[in-house]
């Protein structure tokens, strides 16, 4: 008691002393930068302890706008200003993402990309993401309603294999708006970009909803049952497989999608179509040494219908590869 006693007697007598001939020198800022440093002072070292911070944390490296209080000024030019930053309470730490985070992406979408591990494998992109679902509002299953699309469809099974220990990225952007002839065009830049950017990549899927001329309400009901099935009491859409005959890696593809074709038909029979080869085509599926290009229901099932099928495509896919391998 008697040193905190001698301390506060010590400190006023300062400030009577000196405070007086300072206010003639001081200006507004420079008075409030004393009465700081006087009041904290561990100020002096805020520069030391916020690098060893950002140096365990880099995501605290952050725009320091958002939730701290800052005075400004600088000791050796007069004319630039010393941000000075007060942390009250741990909510008031400063923590805006950095360009880039994978663990803010884990659940989140940021310019149309979500990674959910580090070093993802497996690419999930939409050539086609307009395809939507025979409940959507807009009528022509092809619109931008991205809830009723396919683009869902891979939201949900990117979760799926996330679940599973997958490292997935999903890109949403759109391929096929405003120009649908030059959709494959547009995907290829995309997906060579991610996949330059990100050489632990050696799977892709390019998802798709299959197209059907479901204009006569009995041919969409007749379609509705064809391309439906049922697993473990709940209807599904079914899915199948497509190869682009013109690819180098021709051989490679096809074999992958017969082999899983036969796999998942074996485990849910039913479930699976037969591939479909189209000897004209490409589709972009030279860019992964593993591409698949899926067709997960059509325009006469549901979107509800195409997204219970994402857990048993993600099954096969995940027993698939960790048997073959």
């Amino acid at each position: 008691m008697l040193k905190k006693y001698i301390s506060i007697v010590t400190i006023v007598c300062m400030l009577v002393c000196i405070l007086p001939s300072k206010s003639y020198s001081m200006d507004k800022d420079n008075f409030i930068k004393f009465l700081i440093n006087s009041s904290y002072p561990e100020v002096d070292n805020d520069k030391k302890d916020n690098n060893q911070d950002n140096d365990k944390d880099p995501n605290k490296n952050k725009d320091a706008n958002e939730n701290t209080e800052v005075l400004k000024s600088n000791k050796n030019e007069k004319n630039k200003n010393e941000y000075i930053k007060v942390h009250v309470g741990e909510e008031n730490i400063p923590n805006i993402a950095s360009n880039y985070s994978v663990e803010q992406s884990k659940s989140e979408y940021k310019d149309d990309i979500r990674v959910t591990r580090e070093k993802p494998r497996l690419l999930i992109y939409h050539t086609h993401g307009c395809e939507t679902y025979s409940n959507s509002p807009e009528g022509n299953y092809h619109s931008r309603d991205k809830k009723n699309s396919v683009m869902e469809v891979g939201r949900l099974l990117t979760d799926q294999l996330t679940n599973k220990g997958w490292g997935v990225i999903h890109t949403t952007k759109y391929h096929d708006y405003p120009s649908y002839n030059n959709s494959y065009a547009s995907s290829l830049k995309t997906i060579q970009n991610i996949v330059s950017q990100n050489n632990s990549i050696d799977i892709a899927i390019d998802l798709h909803r299959d197209a059907r001329d479901v204009s006569d309400p009995k041919i969409k009901e007749i379609d509705h049952k064809k391309y439906t099935t049922t697993i473990n009491g709940e209807r599904v859409a079914k899915f199948f497989l497509v190869v682009g005959g013109k690819n180098e890696n021709a051989d490679q593809i096809r074999k992958l999608a017969h082999d899983i074709t036969k796999f998942g038909q074996k485990k849910y029979p039913g479930l699976v179509c037969e591939v479909i080869e189209k000897d004209y085509a490409k589709f972009n599926q030279f860019v992964a040494k593993n591409h698949m290009l899926i067709e997960v229901g059509n325009n006469a099932t549901s979107i509800e219908e195409s997204k219970a099928t994402t857990k048993y495509i993600a099954e096969i896919l995940d027993e698939y590869f960790m048997q073959n391998e």
